[in-house]
């Protein structure tokens, strides 16, 4: 794999880890589903031009809201949605505190899933080698249910039913890890 093939890869990794994120900027913003998804997938289109061009982007995050806060400013200008004219610096302040807010929750959240992501792992080491096996085929192995049925030698209903099982035992043992360090 090339280097720009890395590069691309990374920064679309990057984009689909934050993308909740800055889903949540532009929607909370644009009020709007499907102008909010147009905005998201026109900031997406133009970092990959960025990233294909060579362009070194130090913090994706930031960086992409910074262009979906353009985008949001340019579309209540052409829609005239916004209540307060996109153009005053009562708009601008606003905007600067949304992007602040953002700024300093991207830190927090990569935290959170860092301690999220462990206990995860944790919870499912100890899980017996049967259950391990089945959830390596069904999520990292991308197999439908009727495919694990088949491997595993059990019904649909049981693969379901265990699996449903496996999900809620390790969500409870991720809480559990979690409270204990608070």
């Amino acid at each position: 794999m090339s280097r720009e093939s890395e590069i691309i890869q990374r920064a679309a990794a990057e984009f689909i880890h934050d993308r909740h994120r800055l889903g949540a900027f532009v929607s909370g913003l644009l009020r709007d589903a499907h102008a909010a998804e147009d905005v998201i997938q026109e900031v997406w289109v133009r970092l990959a031009v960025e990233v294909e061009k060579g362009t070194a982007i130090e913090n994706q995050p930031a960086w992409c809201r910074g262009v979906a806060r353009n985008l949001i400013l340019k579309h209540w200008r052409t829609q005239q949605t916004a209540k307060v004219v996109a153009d005053s610096e009562v708009m601008e302040a606003f905007l600067a505190q949304v992007e602040t807010a953002f700024s300093e929750a991207d830190q927090d959240a990569d935290d959170e899933w860092q301690r999220r992501q462990q206990a995860l792992d944790d919870c499912v080491a100890a899980l017996p080698e049967k259950s391990r096996h089945m959830l390596s085929l069904r999520y990292e192995g991308r197999k439908s249910v009727e495919e694990v049925a088949r491997t595993t030698g059990q019904s649909f209903d049981a693969v379901t039913k265990s699996l449903y099982r496996l999900r809620q035992a390790l969500t409870d043992c991720v809480e559990r890890k979690l409270s204990q360090t608070i």
